[in-house]
């Protein structure tokens, strides 16, 4: 056992923490996305997602086995490389977002003395991933409404750094 050096164990460790992140991330969102479903679906005097389960409860299960097989769909003379790096840029950027969150004393994935400035290029960058979404469909219309979704995102980033 002369090759686990404690290098290795901690890149290990680094590795499963950003994968406990990740997976977290992605439960709350999967969760989040359901509740607004049910609360718009009563505020709007209608059924929410209460098909699949007792109450809905494997609505969520659904939900994702149908996302597994959506059809990947790139405009015909979109820029395909572009297209499909925007939503990659967009998700990269959460997480890392989410990896300077300390969630005890002692555990926390990427422990920076610049946080609150990491996490604010994080959210610049979400931006240019808005931007390349818009323009690499090759759609005037997909273009504005990038255009107009970041110019909203950067004017909302003024009072973040600006208290």
């Amino acid at each position: 056992m002369s090759w686990i050096t404690p290098d290795l164990i901690e890149i290990l460790l680094s590795i499963l923490k950003a994968v406990v992140i990740l997976l977290v991330v992605v439960t709350c969102g999967a969760f989040m996305s359901f509740g607004e479903r049910r609360l718009l679906g009563l505020f709007q005097n209608r059924y929410g997602p209460n098909r699949v389960g007792w109450g809905g409860s494997l609505q969520l299960v659904a939900d994702m086995i149908k996302m597994f097989f959506k059809e990947d769909w790139i405009p015909k003379f979109s820029d395909r490389v572009i297209f499909t790096l925007a939503p990659m840029i967009a998700f990269t950027s959460l997480l890392l977002s989410f990896a300077i969150v300390p969630v005890s004393p002692n555990w926390v994935v990427a422990d920076l003395n610049i946080g609150i400035l990491f996490f604010l290029m994080m959210a610049g960058l979400a931006v240019y991933a808005v931007l390349f979404a818009g323009w690499s469909s090759n759609n005037k219309y997909s273009l504005l409404g990038a255009m107009r979704a970041s110019a909203q995102t950067v004017s909302y980033e003024v009072f973040l750094v600006f208290p």
